[in-house]
């Protein structure tokens, strides 16, 4: 199972701890998005910039619709033109039963998505009233945003 965390906030006023941390998620860009396995790191890391980036489980249609509206090779060429759909299929179930880093998949291990169709409603708000935060519905703002 995996972990999927967009950064929904820019870079203004932010303590250096949570600098790091982001850095560390490679969420250097608004709207980039890494899938993390779970673990105790990865929860540590999150929790640390929870303010900043919306996060939850994804399933593997989720991690399909990923790979192929926003996934890139390792080369930053599109993964959709590179692979077949059926390869793309076969690629997102082992991403979602494996550990494995996306890297070593041959996909880069971030997603670079758009602003939400839609909006995000009350932005500012905490979850359960905003997407900051640990977020219940991630599959319907990564549909949204991919």
């Amino acid at each position: 199972m995996r972990i999927a965390v967009i950064r929904l906030k820019g870079k203004f006023s932010l303590s250096p701890k949570i600098n790091s941390a982001l850095s560390s998620l490679r969420l250097d860009m608004l709207y980039s998005c890494v899938l993390l396995p779970e673990g105790e790191a990865a929860k540590g890391m999150i929790h640390a910039c929870k303010d900043v980036v919306s996060y939850g489980k994804v399933t593997k249609e989720d991690i399909e619709t990923l790979l192929t509206r926003r996934g890139r090779t390792q080369d930053r060429k599109k993964l959709s033109l590179s692979k077949k759909p059926e390869e793309i299929k076969k690629l997102a179930a082992e991403i979602d039963s494996s550990d494995k880093k996306l890297s070593a998949l041959g996909v880069y291990p971030v997603f670079f998505l758009s602003p939400p169709k839609g909006g995000f409603g009350r932005r500012k708000a905490n979850a359960p009233f905003g997407p900051l935060g640990k977020n219940a519905e991630m599959s319907n703002l990564i549909g949204r945003m991919a």
